[in-house]
């Protein structure tokens, strides 16, 4: 089990109330100083961002605060991400809200995929989801060979460190 990554994809309804089940895997996933809350942020490609609140607020703490509030990109990227942002609990069934202006946002109808990114996890239309997988499996040994051109190879290639690729365990040193 890799602690705290959320892996994976789930198809799941939304009901009519806006809410979906979050897996009961990506549950486990949330720390404790998150208070079974998550940050639901405005994603690329028309995601949501499903971020777990103590991540969020290092998120805040790390970058988001620390912007100047007067050079114009990063109020402009402070707004998008704080205006465009909302807290969500789990309730007794394991299940969030979602805005409905975020769902629209999306193209959300009435199904989802929720899919793992590492320290939060996405939710996808699944006709938008279904386009970006085909096309990820069609430039999969392009965009490694590109990583790889700029130094950020995913595994050596020999298995031994190389100061410069990522493995699955961490950056080598």
């Amino acid at each position: 089990m890799v602690n705290n990554i959320f892996l994976g994809e789930y198809r799941h309804s939304i009901d009519n109330k806006s809410r979906v089940a979050v897996p009961n895997s990506y549950r486990k996933k949330l720390p404790p100083a998150s208070e079974g809350m998550f940050v639901l942020q405005k994603g690329r490609d028309r995601t949501i961002e499903v971020h777990p609140l103590s991540d969020w607020r290092e998120f805040w703490d790390r970058t988001l605060r620390k912007l100047p509030r007067y050079q114009s990109r990063a109020l402009r990227l402070r707004r998008y991400c704080l205006a465009g942002a909302t807290e969500v609990g789990l309730d007794s069934q394991g299940r969030i809200l979602i805005p409905k202006r975020m769902l629209e946002e999306a193209g959300i109808k009435t199904e989802v995929v929720l899919a793992g990114a590492g320290k939060y996890f996405e939710i996808w239309e699944p006709g938008r989801y279904d386009a970006f997988i085909k096309e990820a499996r069609e430039n999969h040994d392009a965009d490694l060979a590109e990583l790889e051109r700029h130094g950020w190879g995913l595994i050596p290639e020999n298995d031994e460190p190389t100061g410069r690729g990522v493995s699955p365990s961490g950056p080598d040193r």
